[in-house]
């Protein structure tokens, strides 16, 4: 008798759902974990390969190729030793055009190379002692691609 005076309350006070939730939850079979699967292992210290293509041009037909690199996202240096002056700027010129549009980046590494590098790839340059990032743009300016 004292359970169901004990039930009468619960019900008139709203908590009549909860003892019956107890009650089948004890009911209730146990079920066991599921294991996990270990997932592989990944090092975040691989960095996928990079490569740096070395061309030295000829002729004006050369340059689809070079642009081509650049579009794989490779890195190219370009050796204008063999090529006038006039041919030299005109394929800068296209080369320039093809790393703003790809979002790359363009250095001088000497008076007749460049480096021409995709968007994931940055170029740093180390100047010379004494020389700021200004004045050795000014001198490599002034040098000029030397006259073949």
């Amino acid at each position: 008798m004292a359970r169901s005076w004990y039930d009468k309350v619960l019900k008139l006070l709203g908590y009549s759902d909860q003892a019956e939730e107890y009650d089948s939850f004890e009911d209730a079979e146990y079920i066991e974990p599921k294991v996990r699967t270990r997932t592989p292992v990944i090092s975040l210290h691989s960095s996928p390969e990079v490569k740096i293509v070395v061309l030295t041009p000829v002729s004006f037909d050369e340059v689809e190729k070079i642009a081509n690199q650049l579009k794989s996202r490779k890195t190219v240096v370009v050796n204008f030793s063999k090529t006038t002056k006039e041919l030299s700027q005109r394929i800068l010129d296209f080369l320039g055009g093809t790393v703003f549009a790809l979002n790359g980046s363009m250095q001088r590494v000497s008076s007749d190379t460049f480096m021409f590098a995709p968007s994931n790839i940055s170029i740093q340059a180390e100047l010379p002692e004494g020389l700021s990032q200004e004045k050795f743009l000014q001198k490599l300016r002034e040098e000029g691609i030397k006259d073949r």
